[in-house]
């Protein structure tokens, strides 16, 4: 590493294990460190912050980091990690999955649950991490994502690795705090999105179909609840609003707009019915999730070409 150290920048070195444990532990979390070859480690990590993402540059010899489940247990804090291999090969394995990460590649990983890199050869890896409990991804996608390589020349992959690498550069910019910390949550996003794209093709787009059609039956099984809203299916998916709102995009789709015509299409069809032919309109409004009259009158009559008055009107006289 240089000696010349830029403005921003951190540089602390390690010359055995027992100092380069204190030194991954101050740095990222308590890791389980097991030398491959040499009796001692020696070792180096040059770090940045943007925000509350770190990014930081990992050098040393031939290793294995472990992270356990009695080092999880003590743990204050947890974070949500990008491992990016510059040279050298990475094997990564959480979550039942292993991937190889080299080459400017990278892959997710979480240290609120167990994993293992091993890292061979004169490798250079460069870490990004966030505070796990300041990100909107809930517990079950990631869970899906890590562990998943995504090679540098990807179509995502080509996108990101190159953003990644400029933050960790001597001259990466310089923002405002504000602006710090949105650009490190957007980087965060980026990594989920490229991780999404790794995921085997067939088992991903069934996953997402079955889960939106779930979504799907569980807002037409909850239109009179005037609080169904995006967080509050996302919640009751355990997905994050981001994710959810990215499930109905890939649709053409909103999730307001999706819940506003499906509780349209119930006032419309309780309308028609028998059953509800003396109901006042405002109570079937009401009733399906819509406490505003005037704007349930309007949005009606745009999306039916008539009031919700005229309509049942009409179907009276047929």
């Amino acid at each position: 590493m240089d000696s010349t150290v830029p403005d921003g920048v951190t540089i602390e070195r390690a010359s055995s294990v027992t100092s380069w444990s204190e030194l991954i532990r101050a740095r990222f979390v308590d890791l389980q460190i097991t030398p491959h070859t040499a009796p001692d480690l020696r070792g180096a990590v040059r770090s940045r912050h943007l925000g509350h993402l770190q990014a930081a540059t990992v050098r040393s010899a031939p290793q294995t980091f472990r992270r356990t489940r009695p080092q999880i247990a003590a743990a204050t804090a947890d974070l949500f990690a990008v491992g990016v291999i510059e040279h050298g090969t990475g094997y990564l394995e959480q979550d039942g999955r292993r991937c190889v990460v080299a080459d400017g590649g990278f892959a997710l990983y979480d240290t609120s649950r167990p994993f293992t890199w091993s890292l061979d050869g004169v490798w250079d890896m460069r870490v990004y991490t966030w505070p796990r409990t300041g990100l909107p991804f809930a517990d079950a996608e990631l869970e899906r994502l890590t562990a998943r390589t995504i090679a540098r020349s990807s179509a995502v992959g080509s996108l990101v690795a190159p953003m990644l690498h400029r933050l960790s550069a001597d001259d990466a910019p310089t923002l405002s705090p504000r602006n710090a910390a949105r650009l490190a949550d957007e980087m965060a996003e980026l990594a989920v999105i490229a991780a999404s794209e790794a995921e085997p093709g067939d088992t991903r787009t069934h996953d997402h179909d079955h889960l939106f059609q779930q979504v799907r039956e569980f807002v037409e099984d909850n239109l009179n609840d005037p609080q169904l809203d995006a967080e509050r299916i996302a919640a009751e998916f355990f997905v994050s609003t981001r994710t959810l709102h990215r499930m109905f995009a890939r649709h053409d789709l909103t999730v307001a707009n999706w819940i506003k015509e499906r509780r349209l299409e119930a006032c419309r069809r309780a309308l028609c019915s028998r059953s509800w032919e003396n109901v006042p309109i405002g109570q079937i409004a009401a009733h399906h999730g819509i406490s505003n009259a005037s704007f349930f009158s309007r949005a009606f009559a745009t999306r039916f070409g008539m009031t919700p008055r005229n309509f049942r009107r009409q179907q009276r006289a047929h």
